[in-house]
């Protein structure tokens, strides 16, 4: 297995139980959870995968935009990544997540 096809699995995973758990809920990750199991080992490590795709978002649009609040960037971004924010709303207590650097302050709406 290259690297590549480690990256593009993961990415393919992230993006859809993303949209899965924007549109049913946290209750959508039971489906998921085997194949997160045999992708990440494990949900911590998954969560986390969800988080630093969120923070680099956050980053990317805060490029070249110094002036710009990062809660608003963060609002922008949720707005575009939906699903991300999603999961990262719903498991926001998860320890993972909760030993991050916080949940984001975007708003989905």
């Amino acid at each position: 297995m290259s690297g590549w096809e480690q990256t593009h699995r993961r990415y393919q995973l992230v993006y859809a139980v993303a949209a899965d758990v924007e549109r049913h809920g946290p209750a959508a990750m039971t489906e998921w959870q085997r194949a997160i199991d045999v992708e990440y080992g494990s949900m911590d490590a998954f969560l986390l995968d969800v988080r630093r795709r969120w923070d680099l978002a956050v980053t990317a649009r805060l490029d070249g935009r110094r002036c710009q609040r990062r809660a608003d960037v963060e609002a922008e971004v949720g707005r575009v990544n939906a699903g991300l924010w999603a999961v990262l709303s719903a498991f926001a207590d998860h320890p993972a997540l909760a030993s991050s650097t916080g949940i984001p302050a975007a708003s989905s709406a």
